[in-house]
């Protein structure tokens, strides 16, 4: 399952990223808003996270104008890996070594054939397992454990 949410700024790209995924046999679904009017993002970015938790093996795409904000109202989420994603390499990075379980895409500043691509590259990719990464996801999991 992929959840996917925006603000009023991505609202645009998240219903295209919807219908791009839907087209591909992904199953989706939205957290909204279900209109452009102007939203308080962080509603949406818990929303989102606290859906990917619940469900093993799902993802989430938020979208802002920055993806910033999104990002940081998600990881407050306790075992949301969240990243701002600009390209497919990125993507692919974010995936690999983080094993981000959420995407935050920056609707101001890629156009939505980007964040096709993007979003295409990072559903593709898996956890690499390298050890190394193993271990700093590890590390970041208790991190996570003792602040709260």
């Amino acid at each position: 399952m992929i959840y996917i949410a925006s603000d009023h700024t991505g609202f645009e790209m998240k219903e295209g990223l919807k219908e791009y995924l839907l087209l591909r046999g992904y199953k989706v679904k939205d957290l909204g808003p279900q209109k452009k009017d102007r939203v308080k993002y962080p509603e949406f970015a818990k929303n989102v996270g606290r859906a990917v938790v619940a469900e093993v093996n799902s993802r989430g795409i938020l979208i802002s104008g920055t993806g910033a904000g999104m990002c940081i109202a998600a990881n407050k989420v306790k075992k949301i890996r969240a990243s701002v994603v600009f390209n497919e390499e990125l993507a692919e990075k974010t995936r690999m070594e983080d094993n981000a379980n959420m995407l935050c895409l920056p609707s101001n500043f890629i156009a939505l054939e980007l964040a096709k691509n993007i979003v295409g590259t990072w559903l593709s990719t898996s956890f690499s397992g390298v050890d190394y990464y193993v271990e700093c996801n590890k590390m970041i999991g208790e991190i996570e454990n003792n602040e709260h």
